[in-house]
């Protein structure tokens, strides 16, 4: 589960590492990079107007990136356009899972996973004799997407993870292929939900770091994002944060 932490925790956790870089490190003049990342609440919640987001992810994404000599922009647009704005070079870095098709060959991983993610396939008990999965459309989800096609599963795909909840609660497909934090984000804030439900799946799914392989930042994001996680054995970028504040 990801937990709720202080920027000022994260302020702390970084200083060592940016106040120990070497001074014969300049950065351009130009040092923007956009930061890309989709809804996902509750860590990447999108904003009521415009196509800001805020959230946990989001915070500590673009403190890091802050306190390591950037100045970030944040987009948060629907899985399928980022996904090309990132091929394009025009987002820099984002948060993702590696099997992700439509980024394979197109970025870089830095190694330490972010967080762990838990992928469940829900089932609609009142509605099993169809094979119809709602999901959000550009996704992998690890593999199942095509586990699933291959049994002759049919796919009802929307652009973002809210539609698909919604599509699935709405009676619409039998089954939800989700991340369960976003899943229950929503049934928290709804009154009308599906009483009978299975999991018919779960999988813990860690995620990362992407850089575009055609930012003109890659080479030193990667190199400056490794160098910071390897300042700790944590095994995940939430563990290391939350080490320093024991």
């Amino acid at each position: 589960m990801f937990l709720k932490i202080s920027l000022s925790v994260v302020l702390l956790f970084l200083s060592s590492f940016v106040n120990g870089q070497e001074a014969n490190e300049p950065l351009s003049k130009d040092n923007t990079i956009v930061l890309g990342v989709v809804e996902f609440p509750p860590l990447v919640i999108k904003n009521n107007e415009g196509f800001g987001c805020h959230g946990d992810a989001v915070t500590i994404s673009r403190t890091i990136l802050e306190l390591v000599g950037y100045k970030v922009i944040v987009e948060c647009p629907p899985p399928a356009r980022l996904f090309k704005r990132i091929r394009q070079g025009k987002v820099d870095i984002t948060l993702n899972v590696k099997s992700t098709k439509a980024l394979e060959d197109h970025v870089t991983f830095v190694e330490k996973p972010f967080s762990y993610l838990s992928l469940v396939l829900l089932t609609n008990i009142h509605l099993e004799g169809s094979k119809t999965v709602a999901a959000i459309r550009g996704y992998d989800y690890v593999g199942l997407r095509q586990e699933l096609a291959d049994s002759d599963y049919t796919f009802f795909d929307m652009p973002n993870s809210t539609d698909a909840i919604q599509l699935f609660q709405f009676g619409r497909t039998t089954h939800l292929v989700t991340y369960e934090a976003p899943y229950l984000y929503h049934i928290d804030r709804v009154t009308d939900n599906i009483s009978g439900l299975t999991v018919s799946m779960r999988r813990d799914i860690p995620t990362f770091f992407a850089v575009s392989d055609k930012s003109k930042r890659k080479d030193e994001l990667l190199e400056k994002l490794t160098g910071l996680f390897k300042l700790s054995e944590s095994s995940t970028v939430i563990e290391q944060i939350q080490t320093m504040n024991k």
